[in-house]
């Protein structure tokens, strides 16, 4: 097992911690992952800060290293902006890299057409078991699921309701971004109804949801359907003594990392305002 290489780089705009090589038991190779780190962090502060855990990690600090070179989700511009006007908590940001070829395998629940897919429960392990552990260890944040939060766009939105199905409870914020409710005949939108006769659902987590229309008609009418199923029964109160929901279409967005970014300060102001509000 190789030893993780830890990298500080400060700028004007954030300051990240990045860990280049996470081993991992779970999946086939070792993972980078980058920490973003609030203004005035302080690790010995009694009051922690909660922290938001997003896949593809790459997308979302550095323009280099995204999927299109320059779009990437300015994350550590946005969240210091945020704070700074105190419309946004204060918190650690993990972005975790997705495995290149190995994406779409492990952000699938199952084996989809071409029989690909299906290790969402092994990649969910490893954030759960080996990335999460090592956050908490390491930085001064909750571990209460009211304040982790977990969240990604396309695949890694369909994969943040995966996880937040098969681990129960232990998510409290969740951020969905165009998700690819089509994979495999829309089966999260069966396993999303089947937890609702069962303990797996996350009534207790504050849930952002959207969709650009400019992603086309079959992605916006699956994500009204994933909207619809998650506002009945019991997977997802919309206020109240449960969690909340807040689904958003974005007229101008289409399926890009560009659009997910501009949308991204809305999101995290939905999940993690400067004062968290009791009721919805």
């Amino acid at each position: 097992m190789l030893s993780p290489i830890l990298v500080r780089t400060v700028s004007i705009d954030a300051s990240t911690i990045r860990h280049e090589a996470v081993h991992s038991t779970w999946l086939e190779a070792e993972r980078g992952i980058s920490i973003y780190l609030p203004p005035g962090y302080d690790p010995q502060a009694p009051a922690r800060y909660p922290v938001l855990f997003l896949h593809d990690g790459q997308n979302l600090f550095d323009p280099a290293r995204a999927h299109v070179a320059g779009q990437h989700w300015q994350i550590g511009e946005t969240a210091d902006r945020l704070i700074l006007a105190g419309q946004v908590e204060p918190l650690v940001i993990v972005g975790i890299d997705h495995g290149g070829d190995a994406r779409v395998a492990e952000f699938t629940p199952t084996r989809g057409r071409g029989r690909t897919g299906g290790r969402a429960r092994d990649y969910g392990r490893f954030v759960l078991n080996e990335v999460m552990p090592r956050i908490f260890r390491e930085f001064a944040v909750r571990q209460d699921a009211a304040s982790i939060g977990l969240g990604g766009s396309s695949l890694a939105g369909l994969v943040t309701l995966v996880m937040a199905l098969d681990a129960p409870g232990r998510f409290g914020r969740l951020m969905v971004m165009s998700p690819s409710v089509w994979w495999d005949r829309a089966v999260i939108l069966k396993k999303l109804v089947d937890s609702r006769a069962s303990e797996g659902s996350f009534a207790e987590s504050s849930l952002w949801l959207d969709v650009g229309l400019g992603e086309g008609v079959s992605t916006v009418r699956n994500a009204r359907r994933l909207r619809d199923v998650l506002r009945a029964g019991t997977v997802l109160h919309t206020g109240g003594a449960g969690g909340w929901l807040r689904y958003v279409e974005d007229a101008d967005g289409d399926h890009s990392e560009r659009s997910w970014a501009r949308r991204f300060e809305q999101a995290l102001s939905f999940l993690y305002p400067a004062a968290r509000r009791e009721t919805a």
